[in-house]
């Protein structure tokens, strides 16, 4: 099936984050278990922070965002997950979406990072803390996912971009947004010698006055490349067929590079997938399941 499909290729290429936590096989009787007990029980809570993107559902005032199983999880069990939703919610022509209720399936999914949430506009200011309600799985014409849903102390909010779990630390503000430059685009043609023909995209966004970072789709490679003084550096490369249609720079650092957030796709398909993109020192890399160190 296709959800079956999108699934397994978004695991593969975004990884889980590792836990200690078991799930009980689906076959045998279970017994519910309260939300602080599996926050607690999934030990790297103290430890790991989440980064994603979020979005508000349309018929309420609730925002969603990416849900990772487990690291040990049985995906021949996803079906029987899927059996487990209390009940239907929303639904109209193109979308279905079902409740979950933590206690009773959240030990099958990593929700490190999700008791709390802040969550920030493109130009990292804050706008608004989160809290964990529960599970849904959404259903439409191009995929199904689970997703984590929260409550917000105010939800008429605007220009909401993305969410950072588990993190005392408010991110300092910067100066954020995307623009058109011909000159720039054949500039990096040239430097990551791309065949003009070949090129599925290019988006430029400037980054506080001094520096510019640049999304290069062409063939089947995807590029980040920051221009700085003129100078063009390549910052990531994709290991595999990919399209990057949206950058979001978190003013959190690690080794001494801000982190990077971004929606990417497969070309000539509907398949889409988010990634968070970390510093090693050399070139970015991706993350697991959007988890990072909080140190």
């Amino acid at each position: 099936m296709r959800f079956q499909i999108a699934f397994i290729t978004l695991i593969a290429l975004t990884g889980c984050s590792k836990t200690r936590i078991k799930h009980n096989p689906l076959g045998r009787e279970r017994t519910l278990v309260s939300v602080d007990s599996i926050l607690l029980t999934q030990d790297q809570y103290d430890t790991l922070s989440y980064i994603g993107y979020i979005q508000k559902f349309t018929d309420n005032n609730l925002f969603y965002t990416d849900l990772y199983f487990v690291d040990d999880f049985n995906y021949d069990d996803y079906n029987a997950i899927v059996q487990m939703g209390e009940e239907v919610v929303y639904e109209d022509e193109e979308i279905k979406r079902t409740r979950f209720e933590i206690e009773k399936v959240g030990q099958y999914f990593d929700l490190t990072g999700f008791k709390t949430i802040t969550i920030y506009n493109a130009n990292n200011q804050m706008l608004t803390t989160g809290y964990l309600s529960h599970i849904e799985y959404i259903e439409d014409m191009i995929e199904n996912s689970f997703v984590a849903v929260f409550e917000v102390e105010e939800s008429n909010i605007s220009g909401y971009q993305f969410c950072v779990g588990n993190s005392s630390e408010v991110l300092v503000e910067i100066d954020f947004s995307p623009f058109d430059d011909e000159r720039l685009e054949s500039s990096l043609i040239d430097f990551l010698a791309v065949i003009p023909d070949r090129i599925w995209s290019i988006h430029h966004y400037q980054f506080n006055d001094h520096e510019i970072y640049s999304t290069v789709s062409a063939d089947t490679t995807a590029y980040i490349v920051e221009t700085k003084d003129n100078m063009h550096t390549t910052l990531y490369r994709s290991s595999s067929s990919a399209v990057i249609d949206r950058l979001t720079v978190i003013s959190k650092k690690k080794d001494r590079r801000e982190i990077l957030l971004v929606t990417c796709g497969v070309p000539e398909t509907d398949m889409m997938w988010s990634s968070l993109l970390i510093f090693n020192g050399t070139k970015y890399e991706l993350s697991r399941s959007h988890r990072i160190l909080n140190k």
